[in-house]
């Protein structure tokens, strides 16, 4: 559906359409694995969004690419992505985005062993996520405080934040 819509958005030269339909295009490869043709289309995909001055696009284009950069283990790249896209989703306004990339710095600096980092970041994340009532957003990062209580060794704190995650899952029905 996303190559028809591609081959659609190019005929009639909806530009913003396209870099749109090609980072879809990229979230399937990489969900596929196939990261070199993620990369390919996401950078395909910013590189549109770019040109015609789309910083919604440019901002989820990077986020893609920090996504793709950090599953590689390359992580200054990704926090570079990352911190990119935060600051355009900031400019635009786009509240859930930035819960998004605050929520993806987090875990590169948890990755990094930064536990201080990635909880403050978490809960930033955490908060904007309420505010716009992000309810499956909310219950990653509460899973995500709750891994990072873990590691350090604060059990209590830990089993508390993995009890209220579920809670909010089974509130929206993910199961």
């Amino acid at each position: 559906m996303y190559l028809e819509s591609l081959a659609i958005k190019r005929e009639v030269g909806d530009r913003v359409g396209e870099a749109a339909s090609l980072n879809n295009l990229g979230l399937i490869a990489g969900t596929r694995g196939d990261l070199a043709e993620a990369e390919r289309l996401h950078r395909e995909s910013l590189g549109i969004s770019r040109e015609v001055g789309d910083r919604r696009g440019e901002a989820d284009s990077l986020n893609n690419l920090g996504n793709i950069a950090r599953t590689r283990g390359d992580l200054a790249e990704a926090e570079r992505l990352h911190r990119e896209s935060l600051v355009i989703k900031r400019e635009v306004g786009d509240r859930g985005g930035e819960a998004a990339s605050l929520n993806n710095l987090g875990l590169i600096a948890g990755t990094r062993g930064d536990l201080a980092e990635a909880e403050r970041l978490q809960r930033e994340s955490l908060v904007i996520k309420r505010e716009v009532g992000d309810r499956r957003g909310e219950a990653a990062a509460l899973n995500n405080l709750g891994n990072i209580a873990r590691t350090r060794g604060d059990l209590a704190e830990a089993e508390r934040l993995h009890r209220e995650s579920p809670g909010v899952k089974r509130e929206v029905g993910d199961r």
